[in-house]
């Protein structure tokens, strides 16, 4: 493909501010932004105010011909190569097919759907019509993940025995639908602890094979506080905690993960890389010698388009992710019990 990718965005919340930043990093001439869709109108002139600043993704500025707040009146009308998918989490599945059946590349954001049966049909429906799928996980791009990825493949730590990873944010101030059940298709789990889960999974190259879980909603409509103990596919144990309801007043995300191996150890502790040798020498890796991947998953999405990069968050990620996410919800059962008292 010679031309620049032309993006159709729809949900124009906060997360798509971000995807627009990230896009602004593209050279010029790889991708534009053609059109912008939300439910919300105001809010999708909001964002276009926005992309007419990057004049490398939007050499036309965007008026009132590039902003829908109907989907399907978007892939209509509009001339693109590719969507972006922001919007709640329940939404991904249908408007990622109906991306497919026009022919679009899809990058939609996290988590990929919210039923592994959605999430098999997308997969399957981009590899059947050669089209890429890109999934949101924006850690596939970060140079600490890249490193312990490739450093546990290579087989130098031996095989992966035990994993210990934890992620705690606030969740409760994000609000919106992320605590409604239904358009989030979940709790933390689905809103961040998706990331974890789909990192560990991704750095150990594993499928999950058996899941035991606790969850506890703390008077809220969706899980915030779970503990899950899971069996991978190469049969390594993995401890995976995830919280949100962290009292601090802001949104951000901590975390940790730790690999165990036969031969040593890797551990990643909010963006620092350690090493542990099976003498129990740690050593701090610098981060000037951590590769360097392509800098953001919107990038990354356009260049595999354009056949200049591989795909480094593929769709099966995203089901992968979303099976783990669904044996842990199995496990728990309905109604997820409340117990804890809120922050």
């Amino acid at each position: 493909m010679s031309k620049p990718v032309r993006i159709g965005m729809v949900g124009c919340g906060s997360v798509s501010w971000e995807h627009v930043r990230r896009l602004s990093l593209l050279n010029k001439n790889e991708a534009q932004i053609s059109a912008l869709c939300d439910v919300d109108i105001e809010r999708a002139k909001n964002l276009a105010e926005y992309v007419n600043i990057y004049r490398n993704i939007a050499p036309e500025p965007l008026g009132s011909n590039n902003i829908f707040e109907n989907y399907d009146d978007m892939l209509e009308k509009s001339e693109l190569d590719a969507v972006i998918i922001c919007t709640p989490h329940n939404l991904h599945y249908e408007q990622t097919i109906k991306a497919f059946r026009r022919g679009l590349h899809v990058l939609v954001e996290k988590p990929m759907a919210v039923s592994v049966k959605e999430a098999e049909e997308m997969v399957n429906e981009a590899e059947r019509r050669n089209l890429v799928l890109t999934v949101g996980y924006q850690r596939h791009c970060q140079p600490e993940y890249f490193y312990a990825r490739n450093k546990i493949l290579s087989g130098e730590l031996g095989e992966p025995h035990i994993i210990v990873g934890w992620l705690i944010q606030n969740l409760i101030v994000a609000g919106g639908f992320y605590l409604d059940p239904k358009a989030a298709g979940g709790g933390q789990i689905k809103a961040s602890g998706t990331h974890l889960i789909d990192i560990i999974l991704w750095i150990t190259d594993t499928w999950p094979v058996r899941v035991k879980a606790l969850m506890d909603r703390a008077g809220l409509p969706v899980d915030i506080y779970s503990v899950l103990a899971v069996e991978l596919s190469n049969g390594a144990l993995a401890s995976i905690t995830i919280s949100g309801g962290h009292p601090r007043p802001h949104a951000s995300v901590t975390e940790e993960v730790r690999v165990w191996c036969s031969k040593g150890a890797i551990h990643v502790v909010d963006g620092v890389v350690y090493v542990e040798d099976s003498e129990s020498n740690i050593v701090k890796i610098d981060r000037g010698r951590l590769p360097k991947p392509s800098p953001n998953p919107d990038v990354n999405f356009v260049r595999t388009i354009l056949g200049k990069e591989e795909n480094l968050i593929p769709g099966i990620c995203g089901l992968k992710a979303t099976k783990l996410e669904e044996m842990a919800y199995m496990d728990v059962g309905q109604p997820i019990p409340s117990k804890l008292k809120r922050i």
